[in-house]
């Protein structure tokens, strides 16, 4: 038998890359599969990232680039920066990654001590208890109340002398939660304090919906970045949906961009040339289609809730950012992974179970796909869960019976 390192085996797979896997299986087998568990746009990327990145394929020179990204880049994010946080970097504040993931897994890295501590606010992302544990930190995890935000005073018990990082996610992942800025400013105010890096995961910054108002950490310090201990995570995947260009980055102070800089020479280098092109391309001249991708986002998500709340049984948080909604279905089946491989194997909507997220009971739908698909998706959630909805359904031309007790 192979012998493997023991920290691999506390490693858990990403459940939303597993069940978008066997979504594909089922469809490849001919089903009709609605695919509501992976956060992707539907989009056609900017016009103007394919432009830039056909100029630089012309030139048929692409080779190494800078590890932390090249400087026209980093100057556009450093533009970026100024207009959507209010405070412009130097271009040492900046690294660029091979996506967010990637910068996140090198912050934390870079951050960590064996040991150290980094808390998490549940439900989370279902890679960052992952990365903290390669990164051989600690999770300690603080509860949120029934609208998804966490207790200040909480999050002040949960503190200990090894506490060293925060990660706040807002737009969240997966709740569509957008954290007030009064959260925001005391969470800033307290970590500045006590010296504790708050990393801001902000991929989704530019997704919210009124009347919500997204507000940079920056906002509440005054420090300037190279004394802050504010970390901001960001890229081109989620508002550009660019998921595939794999271009992330990170502003924090200088020591700490060039300790992740240091990882990332011995891990992949510099991130592609050629797609930082096409990064370049997006933030300089691709606007418009946030704008797309908002508008049907934000239609997806008013139908699909609507829908939901006619289900007896479902709780649901109105989301106000991203493309994610959470419904508590524990009413219905406490056990959500049950819940999502019913909805997958009998009516053919895919979905993420709530525990990869540390809620069970809960369900994680991506309102990405067309407007179609989700009226199509949320009648079948009803008849595969609805005692009282028709007993007969037709999907993809098929009539099938609901003969499972609910």
């Amino acid at each position: 038998m192979h012998k493997l390192c023991d920290l691999i085996s506390l490693i858990e797979d990403s459940p939303t890359l597993a069940l978008n896997e066997k979504a594909k299986k089922l469809q490849q087998s001919g089903a009709d599969v609605i695919n509501l568990g992976i956060g992707e746009p539907l989009n056609d990327i900017p016009n103007s990232a394919l432009k830039y990145a056909r100029r630089k394929l012309d030139t048929r020179q692409l080779k190494y680039g800078p590890v932390g990204g090249i400087q026209s880049l980093k100057t556009a994010i450093q533009e970026y920066t100024r207009i959507h946080y209010g405070i412009t970097p130097d271009l040492h504040n900046i690294t660029i990654n091979v996506g967010a993931k990637q910068a996140l897994f090198n912050l934390l890295n870079v951050l960590l001590n064996p040991g150290d501590e980094t808390i998490l606010f549940t439900p989370y992302w279902v890679s960052y208890p992952e990365i903290i544990k390669l990164a051989r930190g600690k999770i300690v995890l603080v509860d949120t109340n029934d609208k998804f935000l966490p207790d200040m005073d909480q999050v002040k018990e949960a503190i200990t002398g090894n506490t060293k990082a925060i990660i706040l996610n807002s737009p969240n992942n997966p709740t569509g939660t957008v954290y007030p800025p009064e959260l925001v400013a005391a969470l800033v105010d307290y970590c500045e304090t006590k010296k504790i890096y708050l990393i801001m995961d902000d991929i989704y910054h530019q997704l919210v919906f009124d009347p919500a108002q997204w507000v940079p950490g920056f906002v509440f310090t005054s420090k300037p970045i190279d004394k802050s201990y504010l970390i901001i995570i960001n890229g081109i995947s989620k508002t550009y949906g660019m998921t595939g260009f794999r271009i992330g980055w990170t502003i924090g102070p200088k020591p700490v961009i060039a300790a992740m800089e240091k990882i990332q020479s011995h891990s992949t280098s510099g991130a592609s040339t050629l797609l930082q092109e096409a990064a370049l391309g997006a933030l300089l001249e691709g606007e418009s289609v946030i704008q797309d991708i908002k508008q049907l986002i934000r239609t997806n998500r008013d139908i699909l809730i609507s829908e939901l709340m006619k289900i007896p049984g479902i709780k649901l948080t109105k989301p106000l950012g991203t493309f994610y909604c959470f419904p508590d279905f524990s009413g219905i089946n406490p056990d959500s992974r049950e819940l999502a491989t019913l909805l997958l194997e009998k009516a053919f909507v895919s979905t993420v179970p709530g525990i990869a997220f540390g809620k069970d009971g809960f369900l994680r739908l991506s309102y990405t796909c067309s407007t179609a698909q989700i009226i199509e998706s949320a009648a079948r959630i009803r008849w595969a869960i609805d005692p009282a909805s028709p007993n007969e359904i037709i999907i993809n031309g098929e009539k099938h019976q609901r003969d499972w007790e609910i």
